[in-house]
């Protein structure tokens, strides 16, 4: 049975693809509480096995977690981190001095102290472009960096109640811009004082200096039988005495747009099941299990209800928002997870929690339920999500796809079985 360290294990969808592979936990971490206790609650035989670990990554000391979990340096199999992507998502504003951005620094460190042979790192395609502030950096740039993003996010919290108020004026719009010229401005001359650095570039130069070849893909959580388009990239790396080379997991499901945009999960003759659908998921739930309390959907408001019902399967309000009565009318700003419903007949878009609940559903007046996103990401029917709505949301939509961990997992077994293999011959 082979070893894993995983950090920033959420709920456990990175989890339950090892899992589903035979790997044994050894050490599990995460901040959240809440998601460390639906993780249990689901995975119990982690508690004899793992040291269970809630402390935040930056105050991990990894030599501790050898130690106490009986290892040696080198002898863990995999070492797995959905490093907290917050702050390389391409979403809202990305600050360069985001603290989140740095966490994979520790994860580096893990790898550095333990040794694993073969690391891996999950996290949003925004990683290969994000940037952020070298070690070299002034305080007085940091500083600044920090007034001018936080005045950016203090502004569209005020300019999203002024909208629901229709009190915006042209006062507070130019604020706004006078805002990004400041951001703009003080990028460049960030830039161009060459205190920005590329984290992707940097992952890779770290892996290098510590031995390890990397491997790195794109990949989307449909090619591997979720019914939604999440897309992740993928980054391996193999200790350098392994040898042996990482092959990313062939997919198992297309349609003409997954095919045109990762030719490299597909092989030319090959016929691959259809992407599994938003309806498939759902035709999986037990709707008579009225005990489940995942399964229970949210209380809206009235206006919300009459919101929904305008917008059309598988489209988004902001479409639409011409023909919508003046008191039902919300800016096209509005939260994603608000304003859009589903379609049955495709794989859902990544699956967002806006305002604690997620999309409308394909053909019900609601928010699709929690057991409904967890569903569609690719848990088990069953699986139970502990802690508040809100939390909930969050941890099925923090979570790595079961079917997409369970395909990179499957790989990571075939390159250990290589390797045991030859050194039990020698």
């Amino acid at each position: 049975m082979y070893t894993i360290f995983e950090t920033f294990v959420g709920a456990g969808g990175s989890h339950l693809g090892f899992k589903n592979n035979g790997f044994q936990s050894r050490y599990v971490n995460d901040f959240c509480h809440e998601a460390m206790e639906t993780l249990l609650i689901n995975n119990p035989e982690i508690k004899d096995t793992a040291i269970v670990d809630e402390t935040s990554i930056v105050d991990i000391n990894p030599r501790d977690i050898l130690k106490k979990s009986n290892l040696k340096v080198g002898e863990l199999d995999v070492l797995f981190g959905g490093i907290v992507c917050k702050g390389f998502s391409l979403a809202g504003e990305r600050s360069p001095n985001d603290e989140r951005n740095y966490f994979y620094h520790k994860q580096l460190e893990i790898v550095e102290a333990v040794k694993p042979k073969i690391s891996i790192i999950e996290n949003v395609p925004g990683i290969q472009t994000a940037e952020v502030l070298s070690p070299e950096t002034p305080e007085d740039i940091k500083e600044r960096v920090d007034k001018v993003w936080q005045d950016l996010e203090n502004y569209k919290g005020e300019k999203a109640n002024l909208r629901k108020t229709n009190s915006l004026t042209q006062e507070f719009e130019e604020k706004g811009k006078q805002l990004r010229r400041e951001k703009e401005q003080l990028l460049r001359e960030i830039k161009n004082c060459g205190y920005m650095k590329s984290v992707y570039d940097d992952i890779l130069d770290l892996y290098s200096k510590l031995g390890y070849v990397v491997y790195a893909h794109p990949v989307n959580s449909a090619c591997y039988g979720a019914a939604t388009k999440r897309e992740r990239i993928i980054i391996v790396a193999v200790r350098d005495d392994i040898n042996i080379e990482y092959e990313f997991p062939e997919a198992v499901c297309e349609d003409a747009s997954l095919r045109k945009k990762y030719p490299y999960l597909y092989v030319e003759g090959h016929k691959y099941k259809p992407v599994k659908t938003v309806g498939d998921a759902l035709s999986e739930i037990d709707y008579s299990n009225k005990d489940d309390y995942d399964n229970k959907p949210m209380n809206h408001a009235a206006k919300t209800v009459a919101r929904f019902k305008l917008i059309p399967e598988g489209d988004n309000i902001a479409n639409h928002m011409d023909s919508v009565p003046d008191d039902l009318k919300i800016s096209k700003f509005y939260s994603r997870g608000n304003t859009m419903r589903l379609s049955r007949y495709e794989a859902s878009p990544t699956l967002v929690p806006g305002h604690s609940n997620f999309p409308v559903h394909p053909w019900e007046d609601r928010s699709i339920t929690v057991r409904e996103a967890a569903t569609i990401t690719g848990f088990p029917v069953n699986y139970k999500f502990i802690g508040s709505h809100t939390k909930r949301c969050e941890e099925v939509g923090n979570a790595v796809p079961p079917p997409l961990s369970t395909a990179v997992a499957s790989k990571a077994k075939e390159l250990l079985d290589k390797y045991y293999s030859r050194s039990n011959k020698k």
